[in-house]
């Protein structure tokens, strides 16, 4: 199966799981929420999130680092997300910390920690042989990569 075949399957069981989850939380009342529904809110499954009620960003990939997930060409979908929401496995999107300019680079997170309450990461390319070498710290990260539209080939 190619990557676009693969995409339309992964879409379609992201929705299917979506509606499912949908009507059982419909099906079983909850007093926390509010009837107003000005809550933002984040439905899990299977160690997957969906974002809802927050702004969808783009950004279209230029290189190789993160094949063969996704690359050059390929367009990746990110939110905006607080550090502490970030896990290793997750692939963000960042400003180089060291080298200003550098932007809108996307790497997989292998390494979390935290300087005086200030969370900091890890990242490496899937296709690179060695990590990143600097911390990125959480003011440099613009976003967690939820989704990707593969370019045609």
């Amino acid at each position: 199966m190619d990557r676009k075949g693969v995409a339309i399957l992964a879409l379609t069981v992201a929705l299917v799981a979506m509606g499912i989850g949908w009507f059982s939380s419909r099906s079983k009342p909850n007093e926390s929420i509010p009837l107003d529904n000005t809550y933002e809110w984040t439905e899990i499954f299977h160690g997957y999130e969906v974002y809802i009620d927050r702004r969808i960003s783009y950004s279209v990939i230029s290189g190789t680092s993160m094949e063969p997930t996704f690359g050059s060409g390929d367009v990746i979908l990110w939110v905006e997300v607080e550090g502490e929401n970030l896990r290793v496995g997750d692939i963000i999107i960042y400003e180089h910390p060291t080298k200003p300019g550098y932007d809108n680079i996307v790497h997989r997170i292998i390494e979390v920690g935290t300087t005086y309450g200030n969370y900091r990461f890890i990242a490496k390319g899937d296709n690179l042989p060695e990590p990143d070498r600097n911390w990125i710290p959480e003011g440099n990260v613009h976003g967690l990569v939820i989704g990707v539209i593969y370019a045609a080939e």
